[in-house]
């Protein structure tokens, strides 16, 4: 049972029997059942990906403490344990796209390798008219695939469909960014690999240019030509976010926060964190703990 301050963490939950780990729901038929209502907007930890696409009506997606309006076009984009919530209308038409990890390394290919990349990309996504037609299209196949009875083709037909959908959004997010160069592709990925699943405050940049066999000006080139940031930069904002989402935990104390992300002692923490949001780590703790009774 959560318990009233704490963060909760929804993770995936097959709305089928199928041995298959991915999902279409559609909102409009959601939205009638008030507790699902509810833990939408609420802050909430994803324990698997998502991605929302806006058919109709207006509002408002937090992720990762950002917050982004929504229309007629819009795709939202939510990397597993992202911290969300939408702030609904009785209106909104969208679908949300559910998938694990294991799914999508089924489809994934190196040119959509990188479509959750948060740190280089923003995690709101406007289409055209045309390109939401063509997107909806893709959809509406894929759902009519997961009605279907299982057979040995469904798996396949569905994982063709998705890559396919992951396709189109990547020629629309890939104008927002600089491409990445084959040479640096390789790099880049490896970096982004063992910056989520490794990265605390003791790990330096020399550290992971050692790790990845390049000098450190060679990867704050390529990390300053692709996202904007030097690597010293990109770490920070990176440790930043991961505190914040350990702050919305009542089960975590400051201390434990500290010892999950390899400050020695608490001081440095609230040092480090008031460096970059003008207020302690409790001061943010609190007012999380307001917005998530309100």
């Amino acid at each position: 049972m959560k318990n009233k301050n704490q963060l909760l963490e929804i993770p995936f939950q097959k709305i089928s029997d199928e041995d298959l780990e991915f999902q279409i729901l559609d909102m409009k038929k959601l939205l009638n059942n008030t507790n699902f209502y509810e833990s939408l907007e609420t802050p909430h930890r994803l324990k698997f990906n998502s991605i929302a696409i806006v058919i109709e009506g207006e509002g408002e997606h937090t992720i990762d403490f950002k917050t982004y309006p929504y229309k007629k076009g819009t795709v939202l984009f939510v990397a597993k344990n992202q911290v969300t919530s939408f702030k609904l209308n009785p209106n909104m038409n969208s679908y949300i796209l559910e998938f694990t990890e294991g799914f999508l390394c089924g489809v994934i290919e190196d040119s959509i390798s990188d479509m959750f990349d948060y740190m280089r990309y923003p995690a709101s996504l406007q289409l055209d008219n045309e390109t939401l037609d063509a997107i909806f299209i893709n959809i509406k196949l894929l759902t009519k695939q997961l009605e279907l009875p299982n057979d040995d083709y469904k798996k396949s037909i569905i994982q063709s469909l998705f890559q396919s959908l992951l396709i189109q959004l990547k020629r629309q997010r890939v104008k927002c960014a600089t491409p990445i160069k084959t040479k640096d592709e390789k790099i880049y990925n490896r970096f982004l690999y063992l910056v989520r699943n490794t990265h605390k405050y003791t790990l330096r940049v020399e550290d992971y240019a050692r790790e990845l066999d390049i000098s450190s000006k060679t990867l704050t080139r390529i990390l300053s030509k692709y996202t904007n940031r030097t690597t010293k930069t990109y770490l920070d904002e990176f440790l930043l976010i991961k505190i914040k989402r350990y702050l919305l935990d009542e089960g975590l104390t400051l201390q434990e926060i500290a010892n999950r992300v390899d400050f020695d002692e608490i001081t440095n923490l609230i040092k480090f964190f008031k460096k970059f949001e003008k207020v302690t780590p409790s001061e943010f703790k609190k007012a999380s703990s307001l917005s998530l009774n309100s």
